[in-house]
């Protein structure tokens, strides 16, 4: 079974991002208009400078904002490494979606393993 980004990369639609380090992808507050999907590289998302999560080879980000009522980004995203992304417009990854409803499935769990990870890396003060 492909996996999301194979899925992405192959979509009539994905548009292909070679970024060097630095480079910003949006910055938060913009319009959510797209998901990203890293093929190579490591990207971080920043909101104020506070919390930061990464996202590296294989993973998919941002679907989240694209479905959101306020549709804006929560997060700043910038490469820290040279990144090679695929990035696919909202009306595509909707097609992607009913064409391929697996797909729906693969991202939550991907959601869902990030999340017990950062649970468990946490460090709760009282």
């Amino acid at each position: 079974m492909p996996t999301a980004v194979q899925l992405i990369a192959e979509h009539r639609n994905v548009e292909q991002l070679l970024l060097p380090t630095g480079s910003i992808l949006f910055e938060r507050g913009e319009t959510a208009s797209a998901l990203y999907a890293i093929q190579r590289g490591l990207v971080e998302l920043t909101s104020d400078g506070r919390d930061r999560l990464r996202y590296q080879d294989g993973e998919v980000f941002f679907y989240e904002d694209l479905v959101a009522d306020a549709a804006r980004h929560s997060r700043t995203a910038k490469a820290i490494t040279p990144v090679h992304a695929l990035r696919l417009d909202r009306k595509s990854f909707l097609e992607l979606i009913h064409t391929h409803p697996t797909l729906v499935l693969t991202l939550l769990s991907g959601q869902h393993r990030r999340l017990r990870e950062q649970r468990l890396d946490a460090t709760h003060f009282y």
